[in-house]
């Protein structure tokens, strides 16, 4: 099946409900899972999240978009509709962990965005692998900032500035990782408080059902907003 129509990936941020709007419906265009609805409701402490009001201001933060793959889909033609080439394929297939293998009918990808992105000028010492390291908690993501700024290898220019291609900041986890501990470590160490909300908010975003249960090898990928101090 070939996409012809270029998907834009909304901006995340301030948003004001509009008639017809629910979280689902709303984590369904800033997520493209309306299963991470609970993210919204958190970071907005909303009782009910069946109960938001048209002209209500939500903070969206911003998760990486997900692709589920459809019967006909091809590496080439999602590459074409999120990013209007089909060589631009390997932007998702990194992150997605199927750079090796075939697209499975069902299964969600990650789909960096390279429209709203930051810039970083590159300091003397500075690969892409560092960067990645840095930015997504992946060396081997690298690849994600090569492709975006047209780089054929790892070692960029000191004093060039990249693009810097969103995509949430990711964990796998280790024996004695919790998610409080490891809240505090990407957000800061905030209060009791602040620290309970960015736990519940990572556990929303990655469908966790119990936060006091991780397994070790499990992938974390964490929201991006600012809790405050």
């Amino acid at each position: 099946m070939r996409m012809t129509e270029t998907h834009v990936l909304p901006v995340s941020g301030p948003y004001t409900v509009r008639s017809g709007d629910t979280l689902w419906k709303l984590s369904e265009m800033f997520y493209g899972d309306g299963r991470r609805y609970r993210v919204i409701a958190v970071v907005n402490d909303l009782s009910d999240p069946d109960l938001i009001e048209v002209g209500q201001e939500l903070e969206i933060p911003y998760v990486t978009y997900r692709y589920q793959v459809k019967a006909g889909d091809t590496k080439g033609s999602i590459a074409e509709h999120f990013y209007g080439s089909f060589s631009m394929s390997g932007v998702f297939e990194s992150p997605s962990g199927v750079s090796q293998r075939d697209l499975i009918v069902g299964e969600w990808l990650l789909m960096p965005d390279l429209a709203n992105v930051g810039h970083h000028t590159v300091m003397p010492g500075e690969t892409l692998q560092v960067l990645a390291d840095r930015w997504y908690g992946d060396w081997t993501l690298w690849i994600v900032i090569a492709i975006a700024n047209q780089l054929s290898g790892d070692d960029p220019e000191p004093g060039s500035v990249l693009i810097q291609p969103r995509l949430n900041r990711r964990h796998t986890v280790v024996s004695g990782d919790t998610l409080w501990k490891l809240a505090q470590q990407n957000y800061g160490d905030y209060n009791t408080a602040r620290t309970q909300i960015a736990v519940q908010m990572v556990a929303a975003a990655n469908l966790i059902e119990n936060p006091d249960h991780l397994s070790v090898g499990q992938v974390i990928y964490f929201p991006s907003i600012d809790l405050g101090s």
